[in-house]
């Protein structure tokens, strides 16, 4: 179900991308010029994840569905730019060599960009690593086979498809003349708006250089404000899947049977349940617990995913209340082992006991942290055992060692094994001193075993120790040779883990361990430390890229100041991201409360406030990191023209403003497919959906406010160099192509290039 969604997911996104593509280009034939990229590309990567060793999976699937929307970006790039010269009456030969020669640069740039955002991605070793691999792979390829699309086949596909002499005037698609009429005259009124609003921001005067900086402050304060919605870090999404797992305690030294009989009335009512296919259960030595797996068809969608939430807390609330168990709770299976949302403390230190007090006072305390499930204890104490504790100073008024003490008992109760004897081939163990009978030595019977000294003096082993019963631990942890204690915390599914891990980091761990002596230790660890592991990764990875974008501008401007004005446009679409994470939320939290409302659930406007349906798990970071080497492909298309423009001839400002203008259209056009193409990963419903929900709604919020602010603040900080005196003259780009240094008459900057 999960591949068959996925599929349609990809379908979906690919209709999606070609309506916008008709609704901008109003030309079937221009349209089938641009979406022939979208089946050339993903068709190949195919033959790259075989070349590879790759598997088709959802997660592979996955990374093709969000490529549909950005494999077309470098068609349209340079098929808009073909149809700009165009309307210039060059003819069509001439226009596609010009149109596509002109932004090669850029469309070579920004597939770059894109790429180096993948590379520090491979080799992340971690387990959600082996996910990332996929995603990169597939989404690297189409982007590099759209690269070789938009320069070979899109050129040639316009002069096969658009018979135009030099001289002919180019006329719009027959759709834009007649049904998308409107939408035209809706994009030439946005056009004209943004054109009018743009000169008088770019402008050299006093009010447009206050405007300028208030726009910068206000985008300041912006980027201050999206820090502090900054969603908390999540592991591996724990997924929906239609199985309730149940996990039981029972005290220690409870036969298996007496625990059957202890769960049978509730295990009588599970079978009872209408929404329950089939159930299990399972007690032994080493486990007690069960599942119940409710009928897919009541599991699926988002009513499937609040069904499974409340099934699992009523079923939790049912089991704690059965007697015989140290604990008992329910929850939903998680689709990894390792997204389990539970994460270890441990404690650490060389006495048993004092670990014992530190965990129970543990316990109590990290129960009541909000966002936390259930605590359970790897340990258990109550089993029955024979203590013997040395009296030293008799055994050393003895002359008898620790080790003695150690023998005698060892020989009591198991014997002392000597060695063996070969007997024709048949080996023979020699035990000394070993118990044949079945009857059990009393606590008397211990103290009063006579013992004998090297010196033939006799005494009792009740004299040389102190001999009790107690309880004491089933089994003793160790943690690189120390003693421990393990406390396993279970976090809710739709609370992120980082956040319970600093809040009982906070709350629970620092007081108590500042209680304990330098011996002992105590710490998050488990899934814990693979979330902190993973994360470093993920922000290596991230810097890794951003470093290799600026280096990749750096050589396309031949400037260091311009790529920094680009590389800002990555801090918007990290905001955009935090933005779309915090809006889908509301958003769905509005539809959850209605489902419970309907279902007439306890409490449901609470339960639904605390609902995060988009976690900002690791796949979710990951959108963000892809996002670094995609949103600056809209700036590098805006510089990349009014450099063209200067090198033309143009005057530096007007060379921006018509760079803007002349971008507006390609730009809408590659963001509204891309976040079309998205759409449907990102509020889908069903199998396999949550995997990839976040990071498309990551990506479609970063992606449409970086846009915006992309139109506006890059034009805007660009003037504002012009302002404290940055110049860029058609002499410097000519000086900077030809490596020479030509003379100003030669090429005032103001004349127009032959």
């Amino acid at each position: 179900e999960s591949m068959r969604l996925v599929k349609s997911n990809l379908g979906l996104g690919a209709i999606l991308a070609v309506i916008v593509l008709l609704l901008f280009l109003g030309s079937i034939r221009s349209v089938l010029i641009v979406a022939i990229s979208i089946p050339v590309s993903l068709v190949a990567v195919f033959i790259v994840l075989k070349l590879m060793g790759r598997s088709i999976n959802i997660i592979s699937l996955a990374g093709m569905a969000f490529a549909v929307g950005m494999v077309v970006d470098n068609s349209i790039v340079v098929l808009e730019n073909i149809y700009r010269h165009l309307t210039m009456r060059k003819g069509v030969m001439k226009a596609a060599y010009d149109g596509a020669s002109e932004v090669w640069g850029a469309v070579l740039a920004s597939t770059l960009t894109t790429l180096a955002v993948f590379v520090p991605i491979v080799f992340i070793e971690e387990e959600a690593g082996q996910m990332f691999k996929d995603i990169a792979i597939t989404i690297s390829a189409s982007i590099s086979l759209s690269l070789l699309v938009s320069i070979t086949v899109i050129p040639t596909l316009t002069t096969l498809l658009i018979r135009l002499k030099p001289g002919e005037p180019y006329r719009p698609g027959i759709l834009h003349q007649t049904l998308l009429r409107p939408v035209i005259v809706i994009g030439e009124n946005i056009k004209n708006a943004y054109s009018g609003l743009l000169r008088k921001l770019i402008a050299k005067n006093f009010t447009s250089i206050v405007s300028k900086v208030g726009i910068v402050l206000g985008v300041v304060v912006l980027l201050w404000w999206s820090t502090r919605i900054l969603p908390e870090p999540d592991y591996l999404p724990y997924g929906n899947t239609n199985m309730v797992f149940m996990m039981m305690e029972p005290v220690a030294g409870v036969p298996a049977k007496t625990n059957m009989r202890y769960f049978a009335p509730y295990e009588k009512k599970i079978v009872e349940m209408e929404d329950v296919a089939r159930n299990f259960l399972v007690f032994s030595q080493r486990f007690n617990g069960g599942g119940a797996i409710i009928k897919p068809e009541l599991a699926h969608g988002q009513r499937g995913e609040v069904k499974m939430a409340v099934k699992s807390q009523t079923m939790g609330r049912e089991i704690f209340k059965i007697p015989g168990y140290r604990f008992a709770f329910a929850v939903q299976r998680p689709i990894f082992r390792s997204a389990d949302k539970t994460f270890q403390v441990e404690i650490t230190g060389p006495d048993m006991l004092k670990l014992k007090s530190v965990a129970l006072q543990l316990i109590g305390d990290i129960s009541s942290v909000p966002g936390v499930h259930s605590v359970r204890p790897e340990f258990k104490f109550g089993n029955p055992e024979l203590r013997f504790i040395p009296r030293r100073e008799q055994a050393t008024r003895l002359d008898i060692g620790m080790n003695e003490i150690g023998t005698i008992v060892e020989s009591l109760n198991a014997g002392k094994y000597l060695g063996e004897f070969n007997d024709q081939g048949e080996p023979i163990d020699f035990v000394f001193v070993q118990k044949k009978d079945k009857q059990k030595l009393s606590l008397q019977d211990y103290k009063d075993l006579p013992v004998w000294t090297g010196e033939g003096m006799m005494t009792h082993l009740g004299h040389l120790a102190d001999i009790e019963i107690s309880a004491g631990p089933a089994r003793i942890d160790h943690i690189e040779k120390e003693r421990a204690i393990n406390l396993l915390v279970q976090v809710k599914k739709d609370v992120a883990m980082q956040l319970v891990i600093d809040e009982i980091e906070k709350r629970s761990l620092a007081p108590v361990r500042q209680t304990l002596s330098e011996e002992f230790g105590l710490r998050a660890g488990g899934s814990a430390d693979e979330l902190a592991s993973t994360q470093k990764s993920l922000m290596n990875s991230f810097i890794y890229a951003v470093g290799f974008i600026y280096l990749l501008l750096v050589a396309l401007f031949a400037s260091f100041l311009r790529p920094i004005i680009v590389m800002l446009t990555v801090t918007f679409a990290v905001s955009g991201a935090f933005l779309g994470i915090v809006g889908n939320n509301w958003l769905q939290r509005g539809f959850i409360r209605s489902i419970l409302e309907e279902w007439d659930v306890p409490n449901a406007q609470a339960m639904a406030e605390g609902w995060n349906w988009i976690t900002f798990d690791i796949l979710t970071q990951l959108g963000i990191i892809i996002l670094a080497g995609i949103v600056v492909n809209n700036a590098i298309l805006i510089i990349h023209q009014m450099l063209n423009n200067i090198r033309s001839g143009m005057d530096e400002r007007t060379a921006l403003e018509v760079s803007c203008e002349t971008r507006l259209r390609p730009i809408m056009m590659t963001v509204i497919s891309s976040v079309f193409g998205m759409i449907p990963l990102a509020f889908g419903e069903g199998a396999g959906t949550e995997l990839y929900r976040g990071m498309g709604t990551a990506l479609i919020g970063g992606l449409s406010v970086s846009a915006v602010f992309t139109l506006f603040l890059v034009p805007v900080l660009m003037s504002l160099m012009m302002d404290m005196g940055f110049h860029t003259t058609q002499a410097d780009l000519v000086k900077d192509s030809l490596g020479t240094s030509p003379s100003s008459e030669d090429h005032p900057a103001n004349m127009p290039a032959e």
